[in-house]
């Protein structure tokens, strides 16, 4: 039921826009697929990687440690949400903090 819904949620965005930042906040309360789901920063990337089956999501973050542990912890949540890890990939940023961009094929 999760899955339907995210898939709803996100259909109903506008998927023209390819590049969404995770905010801190995020990361100051704990985690859950309804936050996941709930977080409206990242729908228009997930509209988008949705609408074209041979899109990729790139996840960007930084190299210290926390970055890392952010990045896995999102990746994670990611697939238990049915987003494919063979169409992920994560990019070192010089910044803390993440971001996903939406690559079209």
């Amino acid at each position: 039921m999760k899955k339907l819904a995210l898939c709803l949620i996100l259909l109903a965005c506008n998927p023209a826009r390819a590049a969404c930042d995770i905010p801190q906040e995020f990361w100051d309360w704990p985690r859950s697929a309804d936050s996941v789901l709930g977080l409206k920063e990242i729908r228009p990337c997930m509209a988008s990687y949705l609408a074209n089956s041979k899109s990729k999501l790139l996840i960007h973050h930084g190299k210290d440690e926390e970055s890392v542990l952010r990045y896995d912890e999102l990746r994670a949540w990611l697939i238990s949400l049915s987003v494919s890890p063979s169409r992920m990939a994560e990019a070192y940023a010089d910044q803390k903090g993440l971001s996903i961009e939406t690559i079209n094929r």
